[in-house]
């Protein structure tokens, strides 16, 4: 297999640490792709994003909750997304709390690459990039408040809060979330150290 991802790409670390915790991390071809500066990722996925993965019989996979599944699919012991139950819609629900955090994190992000590119010190105060920042700190906050979510064996919606947490961390250090949610940082510390979140560090 091969997976066409970008270093810096929170969702690509999210499939990336998948990977590792099922054990099939050796099994996949890194292949560096920048969807800014590239069109081939758009043979592979015409939306223009990374990640996407290239399965041995050639069929491409994205989005990053698709190639998961996938990779859960192909482990014969460990799972983490769970096929039934409470386990499993508690589970979809931190994914989705994790996933529209890095949705937001990234709009600030590329919100501030467009304000660089046209002079701009730092981002604008106007109504779009409150809403992105009120997303990442309403997610934060949501699991904060209800930190059973992180509760339970390891699964999906672990791995993607972690890595969201870490790209915010990454992109917007200058913009600290720790004191006022003392719980989740506890919680991600611990969790940051894993051999998995220590292989798959961003850069760029």
């Amino acid at each position: 297999m091969k997976l066409l991802y970008s270093e810096a790409s929170p969702y690509a670390r999210k499939v990336l640490v998948h990977a590792h915790e099922l054990g099939l991390a050796e099994r996949i071809e890194l292949v560096t792709t920048n969807p800014f500066q590239e069109e081939t990722i758009r043979a592979s996925n015409p939306l223009g994003k990374v990640p996407a993965l290239i399965r041995d019989d050639g069929v491409a996979l994205f989005d990053s909750p698709v190639i998961c599944d996938y990779l859960d699919s192909l482990s014969t012991d460990l799972k983490l997304i769970p096929a039934e139950g409470e386990a499993r819609w508690t589970t979809l629900k931190l994914h989705a709390i994790a996933q529209g955090l890095t949705d937001a994190a990234l709009n600030l992000r590329q919100n501030w690459m467009r304000g660089q590119a046209e002079g701009a010190a730092e981002l604008p105060e106007d109504w779009y990039v409150e809403r992105q920042r009120a997303a990442v700190f309403g997610a934060m906050d949501a699991v904060e408040t209800d930190m059973g979510l992180l509760d339970g064996p390891l699964n999906l919606g672990q791995v993607a809060m972690a890595c969201a947490l870490s790209y915010w961390d990454f992109r917007f250090a200058d913009h600290p979330w720790r004191d006022a949610r003392p719980n989740l940082d506890a919680w991600h510390a611990a969790f940051a150290t894993r051999a998995s979140m220590q292989a798959t560090q961003p850069k760029g």
